[in-house]
């Protein structure tokens, strides 16, 4: 899979990186991706596979989402709960309808 360099969240670029979040001095083990805020970056794990590495970048879309609405206050638990919430909702919905309108083309 082709990781795109950056995308566009509420008309500010982040930049998308890999790195090595296996390191347990830097990042908690298990950590899969961030956002940073202050630097506008979503970063992943390098060795996810594609499909991980797809769903780890809409992930911590949802995280700069909330960040760029003013909506990063909550505590960590609190924010994931929130992330995650959106993702089972929005997501399907959205892949739903893109599989209707690939449907209407044909």
């Amino acid at each position: 899979m082709n990781i795109p360099k950056g995308v566009t969240i509420a008309g500010v670029f982040v930049k998308i990186i890999r790195e090595d979040l296996r390191d347990e001095d830097h990042h908690p083990k298990g950590y899969f991706g961030y956002y940073s805020h202050e630097r506008r970056v979503i970063a992943i794990d390098k060795g996810l596979t594609p499909a991980a590495a797809r769903d780890t970048i809409r992930h911590e879309m949802i995280h700069a989402a909330l960040a760029m609405s003013g909506l990063d206050h909550l505590e960590h638990f609190e924010e994931e709960a929130v992330v995650r919430c959106m993702e089972e909702i929005f997501f399907p919905a959205y892949e739903r309808f893109l599989r209707n309108l690939n449907r209407k083309k044909t």
